[in-house]
């Protein structure tokens, strides 16, 4: 039998009650006169018991109405402190933790130094790193958003949006090319002491990649590396090029700073960079927390300062 009550049929009896009458209950619930009687005896068949006296100039309780009323609206009271609560959550309670899963050295080279101005806009959340390269599960692991370059298959209930276009870049430190000579073209490089990143997720040295201008348009250059030294790792790679150990093809966002600083120098910028993209993945549910919103939003308004 409780499982037949509504929401709307407890406002219902309630509000005839507070108003004195079906046409005035049915305006302040928005419904009309005979909805209102049509859900009073939904309700009284609910109870096989009759709750009000009707005539044509009165409207009354009976002795069961009467007993009810209290109950009634005790269970009002605790509903529109439930929807209060909701709409507290959806408007303000934006706050809580945010778990982030990203590989290393782009934690730390663009995630790191956005999390200060993420804290300035919303104090009320917790953004947890975690440094990772692997592909999981994102609802096994607790993992909120994740950010991964390159192609992003389909994972089965996950979502995933496009964030930024970044392009890899070729660099040595000045000191490096000072004692060994600038290359000008790729056969230069075959003289030179090459440093190599062995992708994590397939095991496999990366090849370096660029596009060269044509006639026609761009033409696809793959050069596999002839390495002195492998590194598994993004900021090793940049710290092996910056200590003069030898020339790294690295992504842009990797290499910015230390560009910046004069400690990497750019080469063969003739050719056209090989671009990658980074995406976020979420997992698939019907409503994203306004949380996980926020720090989407967030991400996509600072996506410029890595493309």
């Amino acid at each position: 039998m409780i499982a037949d009550l509504t929401l709307l049929q407890l406002r219902c009896f309630s509000a005839i009650v507070d108003r004195g009458s079906f046409a005035a209950a049915g305006r302040q619930l928005g419904i009309s006169t005979s909805a209102v009687s049509k859900t009073i005896s939904r309700l009284e068949k609910v109870g096989s018991i009759r709750l009000l006296n009707r005539s044509t100039h009165a409207l009354s309780l009976t002795p069961e109405g009467e007993r009810l009323l209290p109950s009634v609206r005790e269970a009002l009271d605790r509903i529109d402190s439930v929807e209060a609560a909701m709409q507290d959550v959806a408007t303000r309670g934006a706050g809580g933790k945010v778990r982030i899963s990203a590989p290393i050295a782009f934690l730390s080279a663009c995630l790191i130094p956005l999390a200060a101005r993420f804290r300035t806009e919303h104090p009320e959340i917790v953004l947890e790193f975690r440094a990772s390269d692997a592909m999981d599960d994102l609802a096994d692991e607790g993992i909120d958003l994740a950010l991964r370059a390159g192609p992003i298959s389909g994972i089965p209930g996950h979502l995933r949006q496009s964030w930024f276009t970044f392009p890899w870049v070729t660099c040595a430190s000045p000191d490096y090319l000072a004692a060994r000579g600038t290359p000008m073209t790729l056969d230069d490089l075959t003289h030179h002491d090459l440093i190599a990143f062995r992708n994590q997720g397939t095991g496999l040295i990366e090849t370096w990649r660029y596009r060269m201008p044509t006639a026609s348009g761009e033409t696809a250059i793959r050069r596999d590396p002839t390495p002195m030294l492998i590194v598994n790792e993004g900021n090793a790679i940049r710290a092996a090029g910056i200590a003069g150990m030898g020339i790294i093809w690295t992504p842009k966002w990797n290499a910015i700073e230390a560009i910046e600083a004069g400690r990497l120098q750019p080469i063969l910028t003739d050719l056209i960079a090989h671009t990658m993209d980074i995406t976020i993945l979420r997992r698939a549910q019907e409503h994203t927390p306004q949380r996980i919103a926020l720090a989407i939003a967030f991400l996509q308004r600072n996506a410029q300062l890595f493309s």
